[in-house]
Order: structure tokens, then C-alpha cells, then sequence
């Protein structure tokens, strides 16, 4: 459980903040950004200095797993967040082409121009979320697979990379996975520890479980484990959708 006055989450590892500064640095060569944000807890996904780190950028929100919230989560984002926003389960084929659709909306004046000029204006875009969030399935889903490692924990992406995709003309930058240095608010460090953005094992995972079963009235089986297995089972459960659509940040 997440306590104020008790335990404390915090990560942010020093490659994170390399791949931060990175990211600052490469923005700057960039059309647009591409902002993968887990579905379940988007607002709790957004870097709070999201406007000083992006700056006037072009940015496509990506509420992704979106398999696994609620109905009204896309709703829910846009009262909150303003920007052009789609929905996405990243792992289903051919979903990418809602992502080049949004590129291409967010910078239609400029390829527009371009084009009355007789050019063919390449976009590149860079993909930057919080760890575990699926940037890498979507660049895999976007280029072909296998062009990036994936797996179902955070920080297996540690370098950027340029990656040429499906669509001509069009190149994303993959990137680390980032947090960001103090999680202050501990509501949205639970939740980033809930959707695995956050490792299992610097946080106290019989307290994570428990919280989500009470605060959600959950109804869980009971498999005669210890603790510590049982409260894995529920996570894993959890981020499964075994146990339900989830919207944390409500």
C-alpha cells in the first residue's frame, strides 16, 4: 500500500535520466512526437513538465492498451488534455495506420506546402512514454516485427534508435522508457507501479495488491500461496485484464 505517511515509491534510475536529456536533445530534430501513454492510467503516464520538455512540438497522444480501460477513457483524456489524441491496442496488426493518420493530420499545412512545392516531405517522429507503456510493440507494429526488443517489464529499451517504417517516408525515433525524478504525488506512483512502469521489486508488492483489491472491491481467489506469490498472482491478473477494464486515474 502507498502510504503518506509510510512507504514511499520513487525510481529513477540513471539511465533514465541520460535518456532524458536525450530526449530534449532529440526532440529538437524532430516533426512531432509521437506520446505513448498506458490507457489504464494515461494522466498518470504525463511527465508534469510535459509543456518545458516538448515545447511548441507537434504531439500525437497515444492511449494505448486501450483493450484494457473502460469505456470513456478517450473522453476522459481529452477534458484533461488538450492535443490530438487516438486510441490503440498496439499489439493488433495493422492498427499503425491510425498513428500515420494522426502524423499526417498534426503536420498537414507543413506537407502541404511541401507538396505544392513538388516535394515529398519525410516525417520523422519521436516515441517517448514511460516505461512498459508498449512504445516498442507499436514501432514493431508500424515497421515490421522484431525491429525492436519488447517485453512485459520496464527498461528494456536503453538506447535511442532511428527505425524506418511500413509507411514511406516516415521514421520514428525509438526511446528509453523515462520517469521522471520525484514522484511527488504518490497516488500516481502507485498507479505507475500498478501498470509495471515501475519494477515490482523496489516496491512493496503485498502492500500495491492489496491497495487495488480494497480500493476497487475487488474479489479475488484466495490459491493457499504465501503473501508474496499470492500479491503477484493479483498483479499479474491485473495487467492481464483477467480482473477488469481499469481507469486508475479516476
Amino acid at each position: 500500500m502507498v502510504r503518506e505517511e509510510g512507504l514511499v515509491i520513487n525510481w529513477f534510475p540513471g539511465h533514465m535520466k541520460r535518456a532524458l536529456d536525450q530526449i530534449r536533445d532529440h526532440i529538437k530534430l524532430c516533426d512531432a512526437i509521437i506520446y505513448v501513454l498506458d490507457a489504464r492510467a494515461p494522466l498518470s503516464c504525463l511527465n508534469p513538465s510535459f509543456d518545458e520538455l516538448v515545447g511548441r512540438k507537434p504531439t500525437l497522444f497515444v492511449l494505448n492498451k486501450i483493450d484494457l480501460a473502460p469505456h470513456g477513457t478517450l473522453d476522459f483524456f481529452k477534458k484533461r488534455q488538450k492535443g490530438t489524441v487516438i486510441t490503440l491496442d498496439s499489439r493488433v496488426s495493422g492498427t499503425s495506420k491510425k498513428i500515420v493518420s494522426g502524423l499526417r493530420m498534426l503536420l498537414k499545412e507543413r506537407l502541404d506546402a511541401a507538396k505544392a512545392k513538388g516535394i515529398q516531405r519525410p516525417i520523422r517522429a519521436i516515441v517517448i512514454g514511460v516505461t512498459n507503456c508498449g512504445k516498442s510493440t507499436m514501432i514493431n507494429n508500424l515497421a515490421g516485427k522484431g525491429k525492436t526488443k519488447t517485453a512485459d517489464r520496464p527498461g528494456v529499451t536503453r538506447h535511442a534508435q532511428w527505425i524506418a517504417t511500413n509507411e514511406p517516408l516516415l521514421w520514428v525515433l525509438d526511446t528509453p522508457g523515462t520517469l521522471w525524478p520525484r514522484l511527488d504525488d504518490q497516488k500516481v506512483a502507485r498507479n505507475l507501479a500498478l501498470i509495471g512502469s515501475i519494477k515490482d521489486d523496489v516496491v512493496d508488492i503485498v502492500d500495491l495488491a492489496n491497495t487495488l483489491v480494497s480500493d476497487f472491491g475487488l474479489e479475488v481467489k484466495r490459491r493457499g500461496q504465501n503473501e508474496e506469490q499470492e500479491a503477484k498472482a493479483i498483479l499479474k491478473d491485473f495487467r492481464s485484464g483477467k480482473l477488469g477494464k481499469f481507469n486508475l486515474d479516476l
